[in-house]
């Protein structure tokens, strides 16, 4: 464990990869990488992909965004225009989106593979006390992208009680689920109830685009980012590291470590700063305790280094945070992670990971 104190304190995701040079002439095509950045998984998404034909680069590139919104489509928790397009139901087996499942939670309707994949995931890592995928009417009573109300109380324990309310069964359609419809006389004209995988889906999202561009054949490395979560593989043509930035979640133009890797990793940051609204001196931000349906306390970033896959990545920087500093120290070491924690009074802490990781944690000591 490494601490220290600088002047300038924070952490969220960026990435620093640069072009490669190359002096000999004859290769210099394949030193030069296909990069690009669009949207997709409801944020910026940025693919920097290397191989030596850059037209078939370039093809499995844009499969693999064709597949980060096929992953958008499914696990989006907002409704959109055509959320009602093809909407099916236990009668029909068909998998309907979250979209689609949020505008009816009190019946019962199967769920998409990728959805199933994520709530599995959450019991897989231990992690279901700190990572709740049916936060979403506690959230909306925050109104983080609006007027940044705060909540009474009575309000959060009453949205709570729903939260709590989702079963889920197997049938010949396959995985099934709702709520429960609360008493009227015990709840408030809140919003509904429903899922959010949000906090899971840019994870997932970037691991199906590694394995597309992988599957390409055509693609020797890649980095691929969705700013809070980094998935990388291969090794760079010049043989130099990846270099993946940790930003400071009070300054997000100043970077307060960087891992540098060669070949596969994982990075993710969860932090205060990224969905917040300040009410009397008081910041709340979107990353809730599932107990409480409180912002969580006591950390203002945390990174995850090294995780197995990017939605392992993205859940267990969210989960860890919630945790609090001690306990996901705790679970990082258990778990061979790497870990970078701002708590709240701006000291990072830093966990290494094992001493045969290939990553390297390289801060920024000013």
């Amino acid at each position: 464990m490494r601490f220290v104190r600088p002047t300038v304190l924070s952490a969220l995701v960026i990435v620093t990869s640069g072009f490669a040079l190359l002096a000999s002439t004859g290769c210099a095509e394949r030193y030069e990488p296909v990069i690009v950045s669009r949207e997709a998984l409801g944020t910026i998404v940025t693919v920097t992909a290397y191989g030596s034909d850059g037209d078939a680069v370039e093809a499995a590139v844009g499969d693999a965004f064709a597949a980060m919104d096929e992953v958008e489509t499914a696990l989006s928790a907002y409704v959109t225009d055509d959320a009602d397009t093809g909407r099916s139901s236990a009668a029909t087996g068909t998998p309907v989106t979250i979209a689609q499942f949020n505008r009816d939670p009190y019946s019962w309707q199967p769920l998409a593979a990728d959805a199933i994949t994520i709530l599995d995931r959450l019991v897989t890592l231990g992690v279901t006390e700190s990572f709740s995928p049916t936060l979403l009417n506690v959230i909306a009573l925050y109104d983080f992208g609006g007027t940044g109300r705060v909540p009474s109380e009575d309000e959060i324990d009453s949205a709570l009680r729903t939260t709590r309310m989702l079963s889920m069964r197997e049938t010949t359609a396959g995985v099934e689920a709702r709520f429960s419809r609360p008493e009227k006389s015990a709840t408030f004209l809140s919003p509904p109830p429903g899922l959010d995988l949000s906090g899971a889906a840019k994870g997932l999202g970037l691991d199906h685009a590694a394995d597309v561009l992988k599957a390409s054949g055509d693609v020797d490395a890649a980095l691929l980012t969705s700013g809070s979560t980094t998935v990388a593989f291969g090794d760079k043509p010049d043989k130099t590291p990846w270099r993946i930035g940790i930003e400071d979640p009070r300054d997000t133009e100043a970077v307060i470590a960087v891992v540098e890797v060669r070949g596969e990793v994982t990075v993710s940051t969860s932090g205060d700063y990224q969905q917040y609204f300040e009410r009397e001196g008081v910041r709340y931000h979107h990353i809730l305790d599932p107990e409480t349906g409180l912002p969580a306390p006591g950390i203002r970033s945390l990174s995850v280094v090294g995780a197995a896959d990017g939605l392992d990545s993205d859940i267990l920087s969210t989960a860890l945070f919630v945790l609090g500093q001690a306990r996901a120290e705790d679970y990082a070491r258990q778990h061979e992670l790497g870990l970078v924690l701002v708590d709240d009074s701006g000291e990072i802490r830093v966990l290494e990971g094992p001493g045969d990781a290939q990553w390297r944690i390289v801060l920024d000591e000013r």
